[in-house]
């Protein structure tokens, strides 16, 4: 057979030498992490938590935010503190509050007496005052305005004029109603309406929504703004208590920047469960019938250190000054999962070793096979969080920072301070001391009564020629009951049947995906910001924002030709699925310019010099000075107005009642700007986060392949057979596939923390497929099935321990109140189904069939040990004979001539192989 593991063979002889070395100086290396550790607890001084929403959960160097710099660049954004009209903010969180009120009883607020409770409340909240250096400041003084007035909730003072005289308003029209002398659309407002049959009088409406905006400006203004928002919820808050017939949901500019901040501390105490139920597992899964055998400490510290890694990554990066956040509240939980799986897979290895052998041959041959598969594991999902850190979503990129590093000092601490443990526990094993009072005890055979050889017994004897290892119940199962029933041919058949169903049900998932990532999803359930959002996603969807057309450059306004072309354009944008074609919905300056200038002059037909000066009486006429905010007028130095630098006109968006619409509606408005002969910018102050509903999908398919690639490439390097690197890769790829899809038919959209677990499924699926085709590659049998049966013989049980492991660790988030949380565990506990299942059931059934074009590599490694022997003992004898039985004489004890002596008996099991 052709040599391929030449890079396996060099890792193996290093750790080999590495293992044998720890156990002789066993305490630098348990010390040695700890001073590591108790120095990185420093940085927690600098903790920060990052609470910025927009920030976190939209994508960095998009097209929006570039978009966004160049309508900033000519016209304001809303939040400079001068004059402004809601309906032209460039950004999506400027300062205000807002209320959403319903009645008690579910029925219409147009009644009296309830709208006598609203127009209460609104007097409620525009009035309370904060001292701010002397002055009082209310919401009269801090409002956006427009013409000297604040802008909100004009409706209320057309409502209170009249309540007096009716018992029910009748007179307010929908979506327009005519409020002093302006037409005002209210559809933004009221929802859940009825009107009149036959007109568009509101008979009965059933939710409202108010607002309240602020003018930030200066700093020391946005300061006093952020303060406003916050009494602002306490109040609403306190009226809630008083009221007798609405009921009000609430939310401000901070209120998700707050829910952020404060989700991680709501997952601490499901972290402290995880940690106990962590131990718990650990500890059991070490436990056997014999007391010396036995682990449990080991097991305990194999959590402890994932804890220490953990600890260690954000100290390290709060050094940095790098702000944890949300979603790295995340972290903790996947770490400890997977720290405790390479725990597993040591004692695996440790367990399938003669206990003949010394302590430091044990230690040198589970490092030299088991800290190989470690290292492949490890080293494909630190490549998992590099490729996540390129990822444009900065929630993204923080996560897989603190979830990298925290991941290379799982396998720093996992072969230092672990190895010092278990090299201690080696040594307790070969002294014959109980595995919880470190007492020597009798062997099981030597017990001198039932009593104490259920509760104390354990170990081998020195003058027991034959005594046989025990072997683990799980192990045993597999070797004896799960092997052999798989690989019959009608069990081989019906698999691959349900393969086939399987992997149909998966691509058809994959053609039902949701992408996006709601809003609310990043508050609690149930909390006011939560509620608010709910809300106003059911309620208020029919009349979205509206969306800026800009056109950049010089353009000759003044002509005709180019005004027909802008009103065309004008036309066209309003005539999509995603628009009001209505004219009252869009606000276009060219448009009512030219009727001003049929009521002023009789004509619009006009030369440049005449035009520019129309266009500066045009904007300072009352009825038409919004339209200042659409036009960025170049002036000479004596204030004429000599050019027009960019225009725009706005359209109200319709009907955005999800993330899909949202995501199409932007991406058609930028098709039809493309379209244009015109240097077209469109822009709407959603679009920062509905880029992230666009980007979503394509942001993960690229990862992934680049994922795969890697995945492949470190198969082909580290797994010493190219159809192993094949397996691998086909494997990844179908629990990809799978989470992919049934993800979806899980109702679970696509959006950043799926994403992440999608990428987080590529490591975990190196890790379980891997596992068992490089196991049928050196088990010693020429049989494919039987083969396949050895494999999972040797590997079973840690494929098993590392799937419970991690949906242990995660289990305590299936019910957090935040979704993000819930919807981390659903997906990564698809990817532990799923990647077990290929583990444990399709890939053994597979490699039985296909895997007899793949040669079994007994030899070289029967070779590998003999060298290592040679070159560590001088002695030829000891090759191996030691390695394939278990020769008589001191457990753990004595070595050169005297573990050649006697009798020799059969290992139960073969050594575990490097895995990844």
């Amino acid at each position: 057979m052709a040599r391929y593991d030449c890079v396996d063979t060099a890792i193996s002889k290093v750790f080999y030498s590495y293992g044998k070395f720890v156990s002789r100086h066993k305490l630098p290396f348990l010390l040695l992490p700890l001073v590591v550790i108790f120095a990185s607890m420093g940085g927690l001084y600098r903790f920060d938590v990052d609470d910025n929403v927009e920030y976190l959960f939209t994508p960095v160097d998009s097209r929006s935010r570039e978009d966004l710099e160049t309508l900033k660049e000519h016209f304001l954004a809303g939040s400079e503190g001068v004059e402004f009209l809601p309906n032209r903010e460039l950004d999506v969180f400027l300062s205000r509050g807002r209320v959403i009120v319903t009645a008690l009883d579910g029925g219409n607020l147009m009644r009296k007496e309830v709208m006598k409770e609203i127009l209460s409340l609104n007097e409620h909240l525009t009035s309370f005052g904060l001292q701010v250096n002397g002055t009082t400041e209310t919401y009269q003084t801090l409002c956006m305005k427009w013409q000297g007035h604040c802008i909100d909730n004009a409706w209320l003072h057309y409502i209170s004029s009249g309540l007096e005289y009716y018992d029910t308003l009748f007179n307010l029209s929908f979506p327009f109603s005519t409020i002093g002398q302006q037409s005002v659309n209210i559809g933004p407002v009221f929802s859940r309406l009825e009107t009149h049959p036959g007109s568009d009088v509101i008979k009965e409406v059933k939710v409202i929504r108010l607002v309240y905006s602020l003018s930030a400006g200066q700093s020391n203004r946005a300061e006093i703004g952020a303060s406003w928002e916050d009494i602002f919820e306490e109040q609403v808050e306190d009226f809630q208590r008083t009221c007798n017939h609405i009921r009000l949901s609430r939310s401000t500019s901070r209120s998700l920047s707050r829910e952020a901040a404060e989700a991680g501390f709501h997952v601490i105490p499901r972290f402290a469960a995880t940690f106990c139920m962590m131990i718990m597992f650990a500890v059991f899964s070490c436990i056997m019938r014999d007391w010396v055998l036995s682990k449990p400490w080991l097991g305990f510290l194999g959590v402890v250190s994932a804890s220490f890694a953990i600890i260690t990554s954000v100290g390290i990066l709060s050094y940095a000054h790098i702000q944890f956040n949300e979603i790295v509240a995340l972290m903790p939980f996947l770490v400890l999962g997977v720290g405790v799986d390479n725990m597993f897979i040591m004692i695996s290895s440790w367990r399938h070793l003669s206990l003949f052998l010394t302590v430091e041959e044990r230690m040198g041959r589970t490092f030299s096979e088991a800290a190989v598969s470690i290292t492949i594991t490890n080293l494909t999902d630190v490549l998992a969080f590099v490729i996540g850190s390129t990822i444009k979503l900065p929630g993204i990129r923080v996560f897989c920072a603190y979830a990298g590093v925290a991941m290379i000092f799982v396998y720093v601490f996992q072969i230092t301070f672990f190895a010092a443990c278990m090299a201690y526990m080696g040594d307790r094993e070969a002294s014959n001391l109980h595995c919880y009072t470190c007492k020597k005890v009798l062997p099981r055979e030597e017990s001198p009564n039932k009593f104490y050889e259920i509760f104390c017994a354990g170990g081998i004897s020195k003058d027991t020629p034959k005594a046989v290892p025990l072997e683990h119940q799980i192990t045993k199962f597999f070797r004896l009951l799960y092997g052999p029933f798989i690989v019959k041919p009608v069990v081989k058949v019906l698999v691959m049947v349900g393969y086939l169903i399987y992997i149909g049900g998966a691509i058809y998932g994959c053609t039902q995906i949701t992408q996006g990532l709601e809003l609310k999803s990043v508050a609690r359930d149930e909390s006011p910001a939560w509620i608010y959002y709910d809300e106003e996603d059911r309620y208020f969807t029919q009349y979205g924002p509206s969306v800026s057309v800009m056109f950049d450059g010089s353009l000759t306004y003044w002509e005709a030709e180019t005004q027909k072309d802008l009103l065309d354009l004008q036309r066209q944008f309003s005539h999509n699925t995603y628009i009001y074609d209505d004219p009252r919905l869009v606000s276009s300056w060219l448009r009512d310019f030219q009727v001003y200038m049929q009521m002023s002059a009789s004509s619009t037909v006009l030369n440049e010099t005449e035009f520019y000066q129309r266009i500066g009486e045009f904007v300072a006429d009352p009825r038409f000075s919004q339209y200042a905010l659409d036009l960025d007028l170049e002036r000479n130095v004596n204030g004429t107005i000599t050019g027009i630098l960019a225009s725009r006109f706005l359209v109200t968006t319709k009907d955005m009642c999800n993330t899909t619409r949202e995501g199409s509606m932007m991406i058609k408005m930028r098709e039809m700007a493309e379209e244009s002969d015109y240097s077209i910018t469109v822009f709407g102050a959603g679009f920062v986060i509905y880029e992230q509903y666009v980007g979503v999908l394509p942001n993960t398919l690229q990862t992934l392949g680049i994922a795969m690639a890697c995945v492949f490439a470190v198969a082909l390097v580290l797994i010493p057979h190219p159809i192993c690197a094949v397996f691998v890769t086909l494997c990844v790829i179908s629990i990809d596939t799978a989470v992919i899809g049934y993800m979806s038919l899980w109702k679970i959209p696509l959006d950043p923390i799926s994403m992440l677990n999608i990428i987080l499924c590529i490591g975990f699926s190196v890790d379980f497929s891997a596992h068992i085709t490089y196991g049928y590659v050196i088990a010693p049998v020429e049989n494919p099935d039987l083969r396949s049966a050895s494999a999972l013989h040797n590997l079973g049980m840690p494929i098993l321990q590392g799937a419970l492991s991690t949906i242990i660790a995660i289990s305590v988030l299936a019910t957090a109140p935040v979704y993000i949380f819930r919807i981390f565990f659903k997906t990564l506990f698809l990817v532990m189904i799923f990647g077990a299942a290929h583990g444990l059931i399709i890939l053994p059934v597979c490699l039985s069939y296909l895997g007899k074009w793949m040669p079994h590599k007994t030899d070289e490694r029967e070779q590998r040990f003999i060298s290592h022997s040679r070159q560590r003992a001088g002695s030829p004898e000891r090759g191996m004979s030691d390695y394939k039985s278990v020769p008589t004489g001191s457990p753990g004890g004595g070595g050169g001539d005297d573990m050649c002596k006697g009798d020799v008996q059969p290992c139960v099991v073969e050594l575990v192989v490097s895995t990844v």
